[in-house]
């Protein structure tokens, strides 16, 4: 093969892949070995044919049968029967029947009678009530449960009933007479005289019980169940005699017969069963530094050199131009022996492709390839995969030391150069775990900021410089009278909003592959702006919420029902991941 065609199929293997320096490579190699070397494969295809013999059974439908000639299955020959060869190889089996080889025998299975009886009403056509148990006339009262007896709808089974005059309560209001004295100051003495007075008196209807005794049961608290009459059994309202119909026969007692389908006799008659299966051999003739490649590779053949089909192939000078081959469809005939059964025929063929091996020098060291159908194929690792494996080993280092968004354009790159995906794959998904924890870390140091630094001044404003406090206590909350004690208050509410906010960031940050930030820092940076931000909005917020006058207690009310929230379910995710770590 020419030199530059060998160059140019090195560089269509090139690019094949990207993202790698080693584009066109081929124009710098050194060809250090060009060898033609052409794979040849022998192959010999046989179409094979089994038959054997068997005894079937079938309902017999009252078709004529002929005159029984076989009275055993050894007395058939499967083989004298001249059955039509396929035209091709093909897989498939079919079935011929004997003729003066059946005859009608009564059904077995039902003793010539067609059908059985049912296996669930043993042929009685009806089976026991499930509810009554066959004694349908005395089914328990399902009402009081076989007592006859219910409760008073009246008195709910007291007994009593609430006394409608005083309802229960054992007094009632009522108009009396009393004798009042008074000062007159005309006559200046005693004078007096009866006045009407309302006062609180016992009831006598209920005598100041309360209750009387329920007329409608005469204070039993019980009256004769109305659905069974007080008998405390009724009729089963499922069946009339205690059993039910069987539903699997319908109420006829018996099953038609699935070996002989209701006929009450079966036909016997032997079938010989062919079988045409089919076989494939084959063996490559090539040079010992391809042969590896031959067998294991997707060769695309370019021609046949020779092709036969005969009845029954001869393993003896099959293909006379080469001895090699010719020796190697030899043996492939020998293995293709008769156990799979008869050879129905047989086709021999040698197919042929070009190819050259090829070892060539790249920036010192050395590489090896063939060249089938103008494709170049690497044995072993070429420059650029090499080169794909530097990069992963590389990016493994680093994320040991500390990931960074320039480890993930290593890993991308390595891909792209085809390196091994599953492997790039586990290591972009450690980059990203270790870049999204500096974010997190990035998160809660603005946090700690805030509980440090923060906390104490917003603490300080509203206890001392907040202009509008006395107003707003007088305004909203008269009743909070101790400054210091509203002033720690605002600052938990403050803190447990900033623990809300810490939990959202770190819970809702983006996957750290899509935002490919050239440094660790940026990353860190990206969760401590964001913190600080909206913190600030938050201490913005509280502020603007006092300034406005909004009910301080409101808002505390508000901040504690959110930290007592957001504990519960903290609590619970604690609890699922404990019971979860058990099972697994």
């Amino acid at each position: 093969m020419k030199v530059q065609d060998i160059k140019r199929a090195i560089n269509a293997y090139s690019r094949l892949t990207s993202q790698h320096p080693f584009e066109d490579y081929g124009n710098d190699v050194r060809i250090t070995v060009n060898d033609d070397c052409p794979i040849r494969e022998c192959s010999v295809r046989t179409q094979y044919e089994d038959r054997s013999t068997e005894e079937r059974q079938r309902p017999y439908k009252g078709w004529t049968v002929s005159p029984r000639k076989y009275f055993k299955l050894s007395e058939i020959s499967a083989w004298s029967y001249n059955l039509n060869v396929p035209a091709d190889f093909t897989d498939k089996k079919s079935f011929v029947e004997v003729d003066g080889s059946a005859h009608i025998e009564g059904c077995a299975s039902c003793n010539s009678q067609g059908r059985n009886n049912c296996y669930t009403c043993l042929g009685k056509g009806k089976e026991l009530c499930p509810r009554c148990h066959g004694d349908y006339r005395h089914l328990r009262c399902g009402t009081c449960g076989g007592d006859g007896k219910e409760n008073c709808p009246s008195c709910h089974g007291k007994g009593e009933q609430d006394c409608s005059k005083c309802n229960g309560t054992g007094k009632v209001i009522e108009n009396l007479s009393e004798w009042k004295t008074h000062w007159d100051f005309q006559q200046q003495k005693q004078v007096g005289g009866y006045e009407w007075v309302k006062k609180e008196v016992p009831c006598s209807a209920c005598s100041g019980r309360g209750h009387w005794r329920c007329k409608s049961c005469g204070g039993t608290g019980t009256k004769t169940c109305r659905t069974c009459d007080g008998r405390g059994y009724v009729t089963c309202p499922d069946c009339s005699s205690g059993y039910l119909v069987c539903k699997t026969c319908s109420g006829k007692g018996y099953l038609v017969c699935k070996v002989c389908e209701g006929e009450g006799k079966n036909e016997f008659r032997y079938i010989v069963t062919r079988t045409l299966s089919q076989e494939t051999l084959r063996r490559f003739i090539c040079d010992s530094r391809v042969r590896e490649f031959a067998e294991n590779g997707n060769l695309g053949f370019d021609s046949t050199d020779f092709s036969i089909r005969e009845k029954s192939l001869s393993g003896s000078e099959l293909y006379p131009e080469d001895v090699r081959c010719s020796s190697a469809l030899s043996k492939l005939v020998a293995k293709a022996d008769t156990d799979e059964g008869r050879i129905l025929f047989q086709e021999a063929m040698v197919r042929s492709v070009s190819s050259t091996y090829v070892e060539y020098e790249y920036d010192g060291r050395s590489y090896k390839g063939i060249i089938c159908n103008g494709v170049f194929h690497h044995e072993g690792d070429s420059p650029i995969d090499e080169w794909s494996a530097g990069l992963v080993s590389k990016a493994e280092k680093r994320i040991r030391r500390g990931s960074s968004a320039s480890t993930l354009k290593m890993l991308d790159q390595a891909e792209m150069a085809g390196g091994d995906r599953t492997e790039i794959n586990a290591l972009r998904s450690k980059a990203a775990r270790k870049l999204d924890r500096i974010y997190s870390a990035g998160v809660s140091t603005a946090f700690w900021l805030y509980v440090v630094l923060v906390s104490p001044v917003f603490f300080n404003f509203y206890n001392k410089l907040n202009p509008v406090m006395s107003w707003a206590i007088r305004t909203n909350n008269p009743g909070w009278k101790f400054y210091g004690l509203l002033a720690l208050v605002q600052t938990l509410i403050l803190l447990g909003s900033l623990v809300l906010l810490r939990i959202w960031f770190i819970g809702k940050s983006k996957d750290a592959i899509d935002r490919q930030y050239p440094s660790v820092w940026l990353y860190f940076a990206e969760g401590f702006g964001l913190f600080l931000v909206s913190g600030l909005a938050a201490v913005a917020a509280l502020l603007l919420l006092n300034f406005l006058g909004v009910s301080l207690l409101t808002t505390f009310v508000i901040g504690l029902a959110i930290l007592i929230v957001a504990f519960v379910i903290a609590i619970v995710c604690l609890i699922v991941k404990w019971i979860v770590g058990i099972f697994v």
